[in-house]
């Protein structure tokens, strides 16, 4: 993507970014993700937080995989509400597991000035 800023603007940009401590595409990504409400990333001592909530939700989901094996197998009894009630609720977490790996992406660094 490509377009055009004044010196002043360049400027400002060039300061925020510096304050922040990220690269200027960064900064105008957070400014984008603020401003459409996509999900920002955290900052580095939540995400150990988010992380774990992720691994919680891969053993859900993988208890939920067994269940409708089970089911799908003939192993419990095919129950058609409950194997609608499963694939949804697999279907919901999906989405949600990829929104936290949204927000658990680090931010990327400002490079160091080349030499």
């Amino acid at each position: 993507m490509r377009f055009r800023v004044s010196a002043d603007e360049k400027a400002a940009l060039a300061a925020a970014s510096a304050r922040e401590g990220v690269p200027e595409s960064e900064f105008i990504r957070r400014l984008l993700r603020a401003e459409t409400g996509l999900f920002m990333p955290v900052a580095d001592v939540d995400r150990p937080t988010i992380e774990g909530l992720q691994e919680q939700f891969r053993k859900i989901g993988g208890n939920l995989n067994q269940a409708v094996r089970a089911m799908n197998a003939g192993r419990v009894g095919y129950e058609p509400a409950l194997a609608k009630s499963l694939a949804a609720l697999l279907g919901m977490m999906q989405p949600m597991n990829k929104r936290l790996a949204e927000m658990a992406r680090p931010a990327r660094a400002r490079r160091s000035p080349d030499p």
